[in-house]
């Protein structure tokens, strides 16, 4: 026996009413000693002479309650309260689960107007920016069908084309929020092949066909005049090829990041005067925008607002405005670690009016649906569908966009 505690012995076990434990039994909380497990290394001396300590009532019934309420916690939300109240949780973890609630953005639209689209019609970019030494390249690639038979006393207008926009761009991050960009691409017209599978569902529905009846199927018109003399002719593209004007931009993240909740974004583009007539109206277009996202779990919700100023050609300067104003709002949720669904409105007040018929003197009002996602950490695709709601607006028929990116960093 040891001198100082009569209960201790010189090899480690302590007497229970005159009895030594058993090796390797474990008692509770209210036993006077916890035996040495089998194959374990001997107490150290301060373990053989300290006295043990003795838990209170209280703290024998708080510790008996703790512990299972702080294991149903843990599998109602999925993790350890102790972590999430002390020390940080771990980084695998975070890796795990950011990404199944990370914003893959808004879908990546613009107006089609054959008319709008020879000016700046801004693209619905969101408030991401590239971080310092990050570049991404994204080619993507819009097919729309548009149909307009209108005639007033004074205008007339003849639309009848399928257009295949092709757009590539190019961005870099500088770093403290800043990212610069440039893109450019070109857009083929012709007559098409949509007239009759268009018109075969919408006699499927019962839904109007808006004259396209009166016209012969796979023809090709893009003609906007004045009826009345002197006749002033404002449009009138002949089919084939045409090289969009570039652009530039430049963007400054005010507030936030992928990883906070909210995020606010200042971006300023301008369209160069280059490019062919029927792609561009050769001149210089402005536009400033403020893009802001707000994230709650797996739900983004993002929103843009901005202005254009116009610089019409001599030719186009009694029907155009100077400028308008545009906007978005789109809802994203997160379907995986790698998927979301958007769902999306957009549009602006109009570029043009006075010609006596809705479809360009109404606003411009479109609705997108389509999906973004992500393959692997560089690539980002976008699949989306965009139709004019309501119907009678300067806002064409219909477009499907289809869009890939890569990103990389050069750090």
């Amino acid at each position: 026996m040891d001198g100082r505690w009569p209960w201790a012995r010189a090899d480690g076990k302590r007497l229970r009413a005159g009895r030594p434990e058993p090796e390797g039994v474990l008692r509770g909380s209210d036993s006077w000693y916890v035996g040495r497990p089998a194959n374990h290394d001997p107490p150290s001396p301060r373990a053989l002479t300290d006295p043990p300590l003795r838990r209170s009532r209280c703290t024998r019934a708080l510790y008996r309650l703790g512990v299972p309420t702080l294991v149903a916690l843990a599998g109602v939300t999925g993790g350890s309260p102790l972590s999430a109240q002390g020390s940080p949780p771990d980084e695998a973890q975070i890796e795990s689960q950011a990404p199944e609630r990370a914003p893959l953005g808004p879908l990546r639209v613009a107006e089609r107007n054959p008319l709008y689209h020879l000016f700046l019609t801004p693209v619905v970019e969101g408030s991401e920016v590239l971080e310092r030494g990050e570049w991404r390249a994204r080619a993507a690639v819009g097919y729309s069908n548009i149909f307009e038979l209108n005639f007033s006393t004074a205008f007339e207008q003849r639309f009848d084309v399928e257009r295949a926009s092709t757009t590539f761009s190019l961005a870099r991050g500088l770093g403290g929020g800043v990212e610069i960009g440039a893109s450019t691409g070109f857009q083929h017209d012709w007559g098409g092949f949509l007239d009759p599978i268009i018109q075969g569902v919408h006699d499927l529905f019962d839904l109007p066909n808006a004259d396209r009846e009166d016209v012969e199927n796979g023809q090709f018109e893009l003609f906007l005049a004045s009826r009345f003399r002197p006749r002033q002719v404002f449009l009138d593209l002949r089919s084939g090829t045409a090289i969009e004007a570039p652009r530039v931009w430049i963007a400054w993240r005010l507030i936030g990041g992928d990883q906070r909740r909210s995020e606010v974004t200042v971006r300023g583009t301008v369209k160069l005067p280059f490019g062919d007539f029927g792609a561009s109206s050769r001149g210089t277009d402005v536009a400033g925008e403020v893009a802001a996202r707000r994230s709650w779990n797996r739900t983004h919700v993002h929103v843009s607002a901005g202005l254009v100023r116009l610089d019409a050609p001599p030719r186009l300067e009694p029907i155009m405005r100077s400028g308008a104003w545009f906007g978005s709002v789109g809802v994203e949720r997160n379907l995986s670690s790698s998927v979301s669904v958007v769902g999306q409105f957009f549009g602006g007040s109009q570029y043009a009016s006075g010609f006596g018929f809705r479809e360009l003197d109404n606003l411009p009002l479109n609705l997108a649906i389509g999906f973004r996602g992500r393959a692997g950490e560089d690539w980002r695709w976008q699949v989306s569908f965009t139709e004019d709601v309501p119907p009678n607006s300067p806002a064409i028929d219909f477009t499907l966009d289809v869009a890939l990116s890569r990103t990389w960093s050069s750090t």
